[in-house]
């Protein structure tokens, strides 16, 4: 009796995992999903925009949930709002304001599917998935890439905090003078392309020692436990 109520349970079990997605199922919906959201940031006229911003609501706490940071992407839409707005009132006067602002928010609605994609997803699994459709090597570049930006925002982090620590005239209130923009240049993003295209060097290395592109059958990590 004991048995037989054991085979039960493993027989629901197993017919309950068969429509539970696998972790590659679900990384290609995350991926169609990101896609379609980004692309109606684009198309929806501005009265969609309000459903937009509920869904991406919803990708927000979903990201804040497993405690991924949204400090830069929100750091960067105000750049984009302090950059563009002065440009609108220059080109087409104080009544296009608003517009601005729309455009500003389409972009950032457009950049947050992809920051919940790359916050939820593996990059294995996104290139298991890209390989899909496009050839190894494009969807290697694209996972790698992807994966390689938690890593690239952390370091710009670290190389800006030692360079004010040096002295450079690169804080917040500095570079509201555009003669300082220079040296944010030379001493931050020349760095950090250094960096990317040493980091770069290393994983094409790491990819050929491993044999990357030899074999017929394209290969992945496998899926863990957290995977699923």
């Amino acid at each position: 009796m004991w048995a037989r109520r054991n085979m039960r349970a493993e027989n629901q079990a197993n017919h309950q995992c068969r429509f539970m997605p696998s972790a590659t199922q679900y990384c290609a919906l995350a991926l169609l999903l990101s896609v379609v959201l980004s692309s109606s940031a684009f198309f929806l006229p501005d009265s969609g925009l309000v459903w937009l911003l509920l869904v991406d609501f919803l990708l927000v706490l979903n990201g804040l949930y497993l405690k991924k940071s949204l400090t830069s992407l929100l750091k960067l839409a105000m750049v984009q709002l302090a950059v563009t707005l002065p440009l609108y009132y220059v080109l087409h006067g104080q009544d296009q304001l608003f517009e601005g602002v729309i455009v500003v928010l389409r972009v950032f609605l457009a950049m947050l599917p992809g920051w919940w994609l790359s916050s939820t997803q593996r990059p294995e699994r996104l290139g298991e998935v890209l390989c899909w459709g496009l050839p190894t090597k494009w969807a290697f570049v694209i996972s790698a890439s992807i994966g390689l930006m938690p890593f690239m925002l952390r370091e710009t982090k670290e190389i800006y905090a030692i360079q004010c620590l040096r002295g450079a005239n690169i804080s917040p209130k500095a570079l509201r003078h555009p003669k300082n923009w220079l040296e944010l240049i030379n001493c931050v993003l020349l760095p950090v392309l250094i960096q990317l295209l040493k980091l770069s060097k290393q994983m094409a290395t790491a990819a050929k020692l491993r044999h990357f592109g030899t074999m017929t059958k394209t290969t992945h990590w496998p899926s863990t436990g957290e995977d699923k």
